[in-house]
């Protein structure tokens, strides 16, 4: 049997149906589904059975109109939204700072940029720090080879000038590198914040764009 005929022999069977329906007294009225069995065949009955209900069906009214549509198990969890994961007070309570502190995705980015300026000023005037007192310590240990050169002792305060220049480039080269790892961590972590807070926006986006 063609598909054409099938349906066509179908809808008689539903407009008999319906018509008995129709001229049969209120009192008895009932429901009609409309359900699809394995084989792709459609039928129209007064309940559907058990196996096919995850699959989804239609109830039609005494007027052969559909009353409402049951989407399938399948169809329902795909239009699914996930459900907002739960977060910490802790959280909750930086999302509620995040969200007062900044108001735009630009303003985040402003003031990332503004503070690796200024760590990145700092980290350049570490490094001419640092070349000053190179310049200092060579000038210091001229000096000292120049008093072995004439076989005479060092004196203890040059001495000491060169072991105060010596801890000081130390000093400022340990800057030198934290300064750098700053430079990282501000864009790590602009970077998580960005990104939480385009998350929030987006879910209070949805709520807003709900009827």
């Amino acid at each position: 049997m063609s598909h054409r005929y099938r349906k066509s022999t179908l809808s008689n069977s539903l407009i008999y149906f319906l018509a008995a329906l129709t001229t049969s007294s209120s009192a008895y009225a009932v429901d009609l589904f409309r359900w699809q069995d394995d084989q792709g065949n459609i039928h129209y009955t007064d309940q559907v059975p058990p196996k096919y209900i995850e699959q989804g069906y239609r109830v039609i009214s005494e007027q052969g109109l559909t009353i409402r549509t049951i989407k399938s198990t399948a169809e329902i969890e795909s239009n699914q939204v996930p459900s907002t994961p739960q977060i910490s007070k802790k959280q909750a309570y930086q999302d509620q700072r995040l969200l007062m502190t900044y108001s735009s995705e630009e303003e985040i980015t402003s003031t990332r940029d503004r503070k690796l300026a200024d760590t990145q000023a700092m980290l350049d005037l570490t490094q001419e720090t640092i070349i000053l007192l190179d310049t200092q310590f060579r000038q210091l240990t001229k000096e000292a080879s120049d008093f072995e050169k004439q076989n005479k002792e060092i004196p203890e305060s040059l001495l000491g000038e060169i072991y105060a220049a010596r801890k000081k480039i130390k000093n400022y080269q340990n800057r030198l590198d934290q300064g750098s790892d700053s430079i990282t961590k501000i864009k790590q972590s602009f970077a998580t914040t960005l990104q939480r807070y385009r998350q929030l926006k987006n879910a209070m986006d949805n709520i807003e764009q709900k009827p």
